[in-house]
């Protein structure tokens, strides 16, 4: 009968010795977690920060834009209304024509600078490629960001079953009830494996 008693008392201790092993390394792992929930919260703020700018450049660019656009239309009205001018000049007004004529000139060379490619600085195509090469930024950080949110949510979940596992197993230890001592096996162990699915995750920064 005693015999069978100290047996019983083993088993206890070498379960119990399982928890203490398993409350360990899940502590460890729950401050990991931690550190890693706030790692991804900074690299979240900056990449948001980044993203307010590029946003902020994209709309610079398309205001810009837009304000050669409306010089293109000015350029095309007065380039209309010096040709109509020229044609209403006498062949006598030598003088005036050589003067509409100049300022023909400039107007079509101001034109022919906003219709350049997107090489040409303050060209229409090079403002807009400006804008839309920022915008495309922009949306790659809004994506980022949100892909880090969710590391965010995942590892505070995990956290929160690290943490629980740790308790039901302190808890088990303190009064002896292995049922506790499971509970904490299994709701830890969900939480481990959790983490390792996370770990194996790929996340965007390609930024």
């Amino acid at each position: 009968m005693a015999s069978s008693s100290n047996l019983e008392h083993h088993k206890l201790t070498r379960f119990f010795f399982t928890i203490s092993v398993f409350i360990t390394a899940t502590s460890v792992l729950a401050v990991y977690t931690t550190i890693m929930t706030t790692h991804y919260g900074i690299k979240k703020d900056d990449i948001q920060s980044e993203s307010i700018t590029h946003l902020v450049k994209s709309q610079d660019w398309w205001n810009d834009y837009q304000a050669h656009k409306l010089r293109e239309k000015i350029f095309q009205v007065e380039i209309d209304n010096l040709n109509n001018t020229l044609n209403q000049l006498p062949a006598s007004a030598s003088q005036q024509r050589v003067f509409t004529m100049q300022t023909l000139s400039k107007y079509q060379s101001y034109l022919s600078k906003l219709h350049a490619n997107k090489s040409t600085a303050d060209s229409l195509a090079n403002l807009a490629n400006k804008a839309q090469t920022e915008q495309k930024v922009y949306v790659q950080s809004v994506i980022a960001a949100s892909q880090y949110s969710k590391f965010i949510e995942a590892y505070d979940f995990v956290t929160i079953l690290l943490i629980i596992g740790v308790g039901l197993g302190g808890i088990s230890e303190i009064v002896k009830n292995k049922l506790l001592g499971y509970g904490s096996l299994v709701i830890g162990g969900f939480g481990v494996t959790v983490l390792l699915l996370i770990s194996f995750t790929p996340i965007i920064t390609n930024l």
